[in-house]
């Protein structure tokens, strides 16, 4: 979709990862922080040629000690932490790589689970920045009422026949949420907040507080695997930016991440 030609790793050694270097230095040099979108690409990737169907493509290898070197340089140069989003199809031992550069990890709670249920606050790395959603998954709001769930029936991506089932497992995440949030029994405002809140327990050094989720918007920004069926980043925050934490909402949500995150 985005009609952008991948990197040729070979080409990249020929000149010393230098285009990379300097897209980094780039980046950092007016920045606190930088979040590398699919850091899984610095160790592979998958390219599927044009005009093929996935099942034809493969994994090409990237030079992932160089990438990461030229990464830590320019960090360094700059002043400029960097978080790495290693969600999805993880190479095996690449989170531990990226750790053992001082990348930090990008833990997201719909994501973070042990077994069936959610993961505890304790368990999350400290080298991390731990966040409730992201852009491309449902609110809290959207996710607690299945508005995900119905909009994937709208737009064919799941089947009618399955909605009852993805409803029934939706409820009982939610319980299971509510049972380690401390929440169970109360209304969608105080379940953010003990949500938010269980977030701001872990010993991750960075959170981040969606503004939707602060709005309590319910309908995702972006729905992965759509192009034209959704109007993906073109929805705007309800609520104006000078008032968004103003809201009772949104007022709960932060009380409840201060208290965790006190000195």
């Amino acid at each position: 979709v985005w009609n952008l030609p991948p990197y040729s790793p070979l080409a990249l050694l020929q000149q010393g990862l230098e285009p990379v270097r300097r897209v980094m230095a780039a980046n950092m040099r007016h920045a606190a922080a930088l979040r590398i979108d699919h850091v899984l690409g610095f160790a592979r990737q998958f390219w599927v040629p044009r005009g093929a169907e996935g099942r034809h493509g493969a994994y090409v290898r990237f030079p992932l000690d160089g990438l990461l070197a030229v990464t830590a340089l320019e960090s360094r140069r700059n002043r400029c932490l960097v978080v790495g989003e290693d969600l999805g199809t993880v190479p095996e031992g690449l989170r531990e790589r990226l750790a053992q550069a001082e990348v930090f990890s990008y833990r997201v709670l719909w994501f973070e689970r042990e077994g069936r249920g959610f993961r505890r606050p304790e368990a999350y790395p400290a080298r991390a920045l731990a966040c409730l959603a992201s852009h491309d998954l449902p609110t809290f709001a959207g996710w607690r009422r299945g508005r995900d769930i119905a909009i994937g029936r709208e737009l064919g991506q799941i089947g009618e026949e399955d909605v009852p089932s993805r409803m029934a497992e939706r409820a009982r995440e939610i319980a299971l949420l509510d049972d380690l949030a401390g929440s169970t029994g109360a209304g969608e405002a105080e379940a953010s907040a003990a949500a938010h809140g269980l977030v701001a327990r872990t010993p991750s050094r960075i959170m981040l507080i969606q503004a939707d989720d602060l709005a309590g918007e319910t309908d995702p920004l972006n729905v992965p695997g759509t192009d034209r069926e959704w109007p993906n980043w073109r929805r705007r925050v309800s609520t104006p930016v000078e008032s968004l934490t103003q809201p009772p909402l949104a007022r709960g949500i932060i009380a409840g991440v201060k208290e965790e995150r006190s000195p």
